[in-house]
């Protein structure tokens, strides 16, 4: 699937990859096997298949940081889709909105079938060692937000993992909005004891465990596991309405995770069908 698309290489449009589709090039390698019969002129043949060639090599050694770079966002599914169960799903809170001036707090993860935390003052920079682990990184926003932040608060140059960011997929897909807006769009309902916590109150959240209070630990902690359960969840749901099934674990199974990790006594996740 990831071979199917020639967006990423130079001059080639959404008009030219339809041109090239309908004359049978369907992917990278039917490019090098009819060369010949490209309809480009000798220079552009030979821009074109330098790209194919790099690709496939890219593809062969599963250079995910090759092909989540080159990859147009518009693309980024198909990466997904392949490594769907070997990714890591991430979100983070933090003391405020600017990298530069604010903190990470907490970090929660979904990797291979297991929700890992990682907290302020306890074990927060173990998750480096879950990114060394991973084959991709999925967040929601994380282009702008989550890596940028995570880079500043650990002083580092690079996160050091290919990742790709679920907002940007969503929208080529035709969902608007944040993550809860799209939750609700594909069915998927938070537990009511959390439902109408935001990006401010976990700030408050995080002032009041500071100051002593145990359950806002815990509230805290609660809100970034279900965000990130919710990320993933809404990444299977957008595959599958794209025909692919991906296996997901029971809905009531997955968010009763945040059971283990909490004292909240929460409600497991509703979906809408």
């Amino acid at each position: 699937m990831i071979d199917q698309t020639f967006l990423h290489c130079p001059g080639i449009g959404p008009k030219t990859e339809r041109r090239l589709k309908e004359l049978g090039f369907l992917n990278w390698q039917e490019c090098l096997d009819r060369s010949s019969d490209l309809p480009f002129s000798k220079s552009g043949i030979e821009r074109f298949l330098a790209a194919i060639r790099e690709s496939l090599c890219a593809l062969k050694k599963q250079d995910l940081t090759f092909l989540s770079t080159r990859l147009p966002p518009s693309e980024h599914w198909r990466i997904l889709s392949r490594y769907f169960t070997d990714a890591t799903f991430f979100d983070i809170e933090t003391t405020g909105l600017s990298h530069y001036d604010s903190m990470t707090t907490l970090i929660a993860a979904y990797h291979q079938g297991q929700l890992h935390t990682f907290v302020y003052g306890e074990n927060l920079d173990d998750f480096l060692q879950l990114v060394d682990r991973s084959t991709l990184l999925v967040t929601f926003n994380g282009n702008s937000y989550d890596i940028p932040f995570l880079e500043n608060s650990f002083n580092i140059p690079a996160i050091g993992c290919p990742y790709i960011d679920l907002r940007w997929i969503c929208y080529h897909q035709g969902y608007r909005g944040g993550l809860k807006a799209i939750e609700k769009q594909l069915g998927i309902r938070r537990p009511k004891e959390i439902r109408d916590i935001d990006g401010y109150e976990a700030v408050l959240l995080f002032d009041r465990w500071q100051r002593g209070a145990t359950n806002a630990r815990d509230k805290l902690i609660c809100y970034c596991q279900i965000d990130v359960l919710a990320t993933y969840l809404t990444a299977g749901r957008l595959l599958a309405e794209m025909g692919f099934k991906p296996q997901l674990p029971d809905m009531e199974s997955l968010f009763a995770e945040t059971r283990s990790h909490t004292a909240l006594p929460l409600t497991a996740f509703k979906s809408v069908d």
